[in-house]
């Protein structure tokens, strides 16, 4: 699990995860310890959050370490990739950090997937995704910017985070 009490998140990549403008509502792909979800009410205050986690245990964790209930937050315990495809649910932010340890989850950036994310966006909505600033990033950029424009790209230490929102013929 890479989170951290929202009161030490300063130092890491989590605040640059959050998006500019408060959005209607945000769906996060890789809850973890839930804290994107206390930066987000932190910042904007209460909105509807969906958390998507595959591990019963860190959801379990979460909910006493983290406190979680202290959050407008549904969580989900199921793949983001699958729970992506199959949810009829939109939403104005969607903040993807899918990692099994330190490596991307598999499928992560694939064009179904990445077409899928596209179409979970309300309009106007953007999308926050969280890689790694090492060799593969220039790779991995192209495939994110062939359906996402790119806003902005923010090097907080080890992490790239990618913030874009659908390209035209993706909407």
């Amino acid at each position: 699990m890479q989170s951290v009490d929202p009161d030490d998140a300063a130092g890491g990549y989590w605040q640059a995860m959050l998006p500019e403008q408060r959005p209607a509502s945000a769906l996060l792909l890789g809850l973890g310890g839930g804290t994107v979800a206390h930066l987000l009410v932190r910042r904007f205050g209460p909105l509807p959050i969906t958390g998507v986690d595959t591990s019963d245990e860190i959801i379990a964790v979460a909910r006493v370490e983290f406190a979680l209930a202290q959050l407008p937050l549904t969580i989900v315990q199921a793949d983001a990739l699958q729970y992506v495809h199959h949810t009829a649910e939109r939403f104005g932010y969607i903040a993807v950090d899918l990692y099994r340890g330190n490596r991307l989850a598999r499928g992560v950036l694939a064009l179904p997937f990445l077409r899928a994310l596209a179409a979970r966006l309300l309009p106007g909505g953007a999308l926050a995704f969280n890689l790694f600033a090492d060799t593969y990033l220039q790779g991995r950029l192209p495939r994110l910017e062939r359906v996402f424009e790119r806003l902005r790209l923010e090097i907080v230490g080890a992490n790239a985070i990618f913030h874009g929102r659908p390209r035209r013929s993706q909407r």
